[in-house]
């Protein structure tokens, strides 16, 4: 496992608590590690590009730096640019601060700086920490501590396509050697999602994206389930969105 070249990046930005421990395990497995992360808070950005803005790139310490960009521009300026010579064989994404789970991978940074490292054909891994759902209102990372080392060193010892994106989550209970279950992508009930409209000093309207989660469309086998049961969900996510179930009922 020594001879790797990882590449860690997260979209909670460089001074992100999750990226500080999964660079200290990812230190158990290589000395070769690069960490590329935006400057700032970059969560719901997907696989967004920054195709009309410039990308600035900071270095803090030998192989750390830190862009003005998304995080797949984080993953891209490594390939294209930073590693172009000596390209990473192992992505890793996170530790994101809260879930990504059913419809979130769809808006997920975390899990698109993963995907574009898929699309390059590098084995890519996102992590995130569920929230508050068993342990409300205490310190989740705690899980992930506790479980990270032992589930990243299976993963990286499996054999899978290298175009495929393992989408893990640790539920937020506290105990060492979690179970974990290989899962379906769920669908909840209920949309996440709230939009809020206030009004700023100036009298003016904005408006404000938020969340707010319902428990609902846990059905087994899927993320949202191995979640609600205490155990660590791992999903196979890729880029090909077809629908071959509905492609076979085309004509």
């Amino acid at each position: 496992m020594k001879n790797l070249k990882i590449l860690i990046t997260n979209d909670d930005g460089i001074n992100a608590p999750g990226i500080k421990l999964l660079n200290k395990v990812a230190r158990e497995f290589s000395d070769d590690i690069t960490i590329i992360a935006p400057e700032r808070e970059q969560s719901g950005r997907s696989q967004a590009m920054s195709l009309s803005d410039i990308i600035r790139l900071r270095q803090h310490e030998e192989k750390v730096y830190s862009i003005s960009g998304t995080p797949t521009d984080c993953v891209m300026l490594a390939i294209k640019q930073l590693m172009k010579d000596d390209k990473p064989n192992l992505i890793l994404s996170g530790v994101n601060r809260g879930q990504n789970l059913a419809d979130d991978i769809n808006y997920s940074g975390t899990i698109g700086a993963a995907m574009e490292g898929a699309i390059h054909g590098i084995k890519s891994i996102a992590f995130s920490q569920v929230f508050n759902i068993h342990n409300e209102g205490k310190d989740a990372f705690d899980a992930s501590k506790k479980n990270l080392s032992t589930i990243l060193k299976k993963l990286i010892t499996m054999e899978y396509s290298n175009n495929v994106v393992l989408n893990v989550n640790f539920p937020d209970v506290f105990e060492c050697n979690l179970t974990h279950e290989f899962t379906y992508q769920g669908k909840r009930d209920v949309p996440a999602h709230t939009m809020e409209e206030r009004i700023d000093p100036r009298g003016q309207k904005y408006y404000w994206i938020g969340f707010k989660r319902a428990k609902g469309g846990i059905k087994a086998n899927t993320d949202l389930a191995a979640i609600y049961n205490g155990n660590i969900s791992i999903t196979p996510v890729s880029a090909n969105r077809t629908d071959v179930n509905t492609l076979g009922k085309l004509s």
